[in-house]
Protein backbone atom coordinates (compact mmCIF):
# COMPACT_ATOMS: atom_id res chain seq x y z
CA UNK A 1 0.00 0.00 0.00
CA UNK A 2 2.94 2.33 1.46
CA UNK A 3 4.11 1.99 -2.59
CA UNK A 4 0.50 3.18 -4.30
CA UNK A 5 0.87 5.73 -1.84
CA UNK A 6 3.93 7.35 -2.90
CA UNK A 7 2.84 6.55 -6.64
CA UNK A 8 -0.47 7.68 -6.28
CA UNK A 9 -1.20 11.17 -8.86
CA UNK A 10 -4.25 12.62 -10.94
CA UNK A 11 -3.80 13.69 -14.09
CA UNK A 12 -2.33 16.69 -15.18
CA UNK A 13 -4.85 18.99 -16.00
CA UNK A 14 -3.55 18.63 -19.62
CA UNK A 15 -3.82 14.95 -19.29
CA UNK A 16 -7.24 14.77 -19.00
CA UNK A 17 -8.75 14.22 -22.15
CA UNK A 18 -11.18 17.21 -24.11
CA UNK A 19 -12.15 15.39 -26.46
CA UNK A 20 -15.52 14.41 -25.36
CA UNK A 21 -16.06 11.19 -23.51
CA UNK A 22 -18.98 9.06 -23.21
CA UNK A 23 -20.03 8.07 -19.72
CA UNK A 24 -18.81 4.91 -19.94
CA UNK A 25 -15.69 5.95 -21.07
CA UNK A 26 -15.13 8.66 -18.35
CA UNK A 27 -16.21 6.10 -15.75
CA UNK A 28 -13.44 3.17 -17.05
CA UNK A 29 -10.98 6.77 -17.04
CA UNK A 30 -11.49 7.72 -14.00
CA UNK A 31 -11.05 4.25 -12.29
CA UNK A 32 -7.89 3.66 -13.62
CA UNK A 33 -6.66 6.35 -11.32
CA UNK A 34 -9.17 5.99 -8.14
CA UNK A 35 -10.17 2.06 -7.46
CA UNK A 36 -6.42 1.24 -6.25
CA UNK A 37 -8.04 2.78 -3.24
CA UNK A 38 -11.63 2.16 -3.08
CA UNK A 39 -12.25 5.57 -4.75
CA UNK A 40 -13.78 4.22 -7.42
CA UNK A 41 -17.26 5.77 -9.62
CA UNK A 42 -19.84 3.88 -11.39
CA UNK A 43 -22.06 5.65 -14.11
CA UNK A 44 -25.37 5.68 -11.56
CA UNK A 45 -22.95 7.57 -9.40
CA UNK A 46 -22.24 9.95 -12.23
CA UNK A 47 -25.55 10.75 -13.05
CA UNK A 48 -26.56 10.81 -9.51
CA UNK A 49 -23.90 13.83 -9.45
CA UNK A 50 -25.07 15.27 -12.26
CA UNK A 51 -29.23 15.04 -11.50
CA UNK A 52 -27.68 16.34 -7.79
CA UNK A 53 -25.89 19.55 -9.32
CA UNK A 54 -22.94 18.93 -8.64
CA UNK A 55 -21.59 18.04 -11.90
CA UNK A 56 -22.48 20.55 -14.51
CA UNK A 57 -25.20 19.54 -17.28
CA UNK A 58 -23.19 21.38 -19.73
CA UNK A 59 -22.74 19.39 -22.52
CA UNK A 60 -25.22 16.45 -21.29
CA UNK A 61 -23.76 13.03 -22.65
CA UNK A 62 -20.61 14.28 -23.26
CA UNK A 63 -17.47 15.11 -20.60
CA UNK A 64 -15.26 17.49 -20.97
CA UNK A 65 -12.01 18.24 -19.88
CA UNK A 66 -13.97 20.50 -17.09
CA UNK A 67 -16.49 17.40 -15.83
CA UNK A 68 -13.85 15.22 -15.82
CA UNK A 69 -11.75 16.95 -13.30
CA UNK A 70 -14.69 17.99 -11.37
CA UNK A 71 -15.64 14.03 -11.02
CA UNK A 72 -12.03 13.15 -9.79
CA UNK A 73 -12.78 16.49 -7.13
CA UNK A 74 -15.74 14.96 -6.24
CA UNK A 75 -14.60 10.79 -6.13
CA UNK A 76 -11.61 12.27 -3.92
CA UNK A 77 -13.54 14.27 -1.48
CA UNK A 78 -16.58 12.50 -0.84
CA UNK A 79 -14.32 10.14 0.52
CA UNK A 80 -14.65 12.64 3.63
CA UNK A 81 -16.82 15.32 2.77
CA UNK A 82 -20.80 14.59 2.45
CA UNK A 83 -22.50 15.80 -0.88
CA UNK A 84 -24.06 18.90 0.16
CA UNK A 85 -20.42 20.10 1.61
CA UNK A 86 -19.17 18.99 -1.49
CA UNK A 87 -21.88 21.67 -3.48
CA UNK A 88 -21.10 24.25 -0.86
CA UNK A 89 -16.98 23.85 -1.43
CA UNK A 90 -17.51 23.79 -5.32
CA UNK A 91 -20.01 26.93 -5.29
CA UNK A 92 -17.82 28.83 -3.24
CA UNK A 93 -14.50 27.85 -4.16
CA UNK A 94 -14.88 27.32 -7.82
CA UNK A 95 -18.31 29.13 -9.02
CA UNK A 96 -19.85 25.36 -9.56
CA UNK A 97 -17.01 24.30 -12.28
CA UNK A 98 -13.43 22.76 -11.51
CA UNK A 99 -11.51 24.90 -13.64
CA UNK A 100 -7.68 24.35 -15.16
CA UNK A 101 -6.52 26.80 -11.71
CA UNK A 102 -9.08 25.03 -8.59
CA UNK A 103 -8.23 21.72 -9.92
CA UNK A 104 -4.57 22.39 -10.04
CA UNK A 105 -4.17 23.37 -6.74
CA UNK A 106 -6.28 19.87 -5.55
CA UNK A 107 -3.61 17.77 -7.32
CA UNK A 108 -0.94 19.96 -5.72
CA UNK A 109 -2.76 19.88 -2.66
CA UNK A 110 -3.48 16.28 -2.28
CA UNK A 111 0.28 15.31 -3.74
CA UNK A 112 1.62 17.47 -0.44
CA UNK A 113 -0.78 15.62 2.04
CA UNK A 114 0.57 12.16 0.54
CA UNK A 115 4.02 13.11 0.72
CA UNK A 116 3.32 14.93 4.18
CA UNK A 117 1.87 11.38 5.40
CA UNK A 118 5.09 9.31 3.43
CA UNK A 119 7.47 11.11 5.17
CA UNK A 120 6.04 10.80 8.73
CA UNK A 121 6.25 7.00 8.63
CA UNK A 122 9.63 6.92 7.41
CA UNK A 123 10.39 9.07 10.16
CA UNK A 124 8.59 7.16 12.66
CA UNK A 125 10.23 4.82 15.02
CA UNK A 126 7.20 3.21 15.95
CA UNK A 127 5.06 0.25 16.17
CA UNK A 128 2.43 -0.29 13.23
CA UNK A 129 0.16 0.33 15.77
CA UNK A 130 1.22 3.67 16.75
CA UNK A 131 1.83 4.84 13.02
CA UNK A 132 -1.78 3.80 12.64
CA UNK A 133 -3.20 5.30 15.83
CA UNK A 134 -1.28 8.63 14.46
CA UNK A 135 -2.94 8.10 10.85
CA UNK A 136 -6.34 7.98 12.52
CA UNK A 137 -6.05 10.72 14.92
CA UNK A 138 -4.89 13.00 12.00
CA UNK A 139 -7.24 12.12 9.42
CA UNK A 140 -10.06 12.61 12.59
CA UNK A 141 -8.56 16.05 13.59
CA UNK A 142 -8.95 16.86 10.24
CA UNK A 143 -12.39 15.94 9.18
CA UNK A 144 -13.41 17.79 12.38
CA UNK A 145 -11.30 21.06 11.35
CA UNK A 146 -13.63 20.37 7.94
CA UNK A 147 -16.82 20.15 10.09
CA UNK A 148 -16.13 23.44 12.24
CA UNK A 149 -15.14 25.36 8.46
CA UNK A 150 -18.53 23.95 7.18
CA UNK A 151 -20.27 25.03 10.62
CA UNK A 152 -18.84 28.29 10.58
CA UNK A 153 -19.92 28.69 6.90
CA UNK A 154 -23.35 28.04 7.21
CA UNK A 155 -23.78 30.13 10.24
CA UNK A 156 -22.23 33.10 8.60
CA UNK A 157 -24.95 32.66 5.45
CA UNK A 158 -27.50 32.55 8.37
CA UNK A 159 -26.55 35.55 9.96
CA UNK A 160 -26.86 37.26 6.53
Amino acid sequence: MSDQLTTFELPAWNEIPNVGLYLEQVTKYLNTYLEPFDMGVTSSMISNYVKLKIISREGRKIYNRERIASLFFVAVAKTVLSMDQIRVLRLEEAEHAVDEEFYNRFVSSLKEQLAKSDNLKSSSRKGSQDELLELVTAAVAGKMRVDSFFREADNSREAE
